[in-house]
């Protein structure tokens, strides 16, 4: 069994496409945990709303490359698209941050955000570990 931490981030419609995000997730994974849900203030000028930022832990027995294609088909259902970024609006983002406890992305300190929503969750032990 795999275990993921996944950031998630919306500024348009956040509360519902939080939601609607994680209960797809829960769809086809075992969600173990979730942070506190942050406001965060946009970071460029693109961005033009605050965002509400997650992270969720989740256990797999699925690949991470099928997984993040998992978490893509999600986004565009919830109208993320190339467009939608250029214009500011981020229906939802969703990004592992760890998989088995590997870090996936180099900028997991480099967002207060990111470091903040992770730290609640992360070195909690998952249910297989119990």
């Amino acid at each position: 069994m795999n275990e993921g931490i996944i950031i998630l981030g919306s500024n348009q419609n956040p509360e519902e496409n939080l939601e609607k995000a994680i209960e797809r997730i829960n769809e086809k994974y075992e969600v173990i945990d979730k942070s506190k849900v942050l406001i965060t203030l946009p970071r460029t000028k693109k961005y033009k709303s605050h965002f509400l930022n997650q992270a969720i832990k989740i256990l797999s027995d699925e690949y991470y490359d099928d997984s993040v294609r998992f978490f893509k088909q999600i986004e565009l259902e919830l109208g993320r698209t190339p467009e939608s970024k250029e214009q500011g609006l981020m229906p939802i983002d969703i990004d592992f941050v760890f998989w088995n406890g590997e870090a996936m992305r180099d900028d997991y300190d480099k967002w207060d955000f990111v470091r903040i929503c992770i730290d609640q969750i992360k070195d909690k032990p998952s249910i297989s570990m119990l």
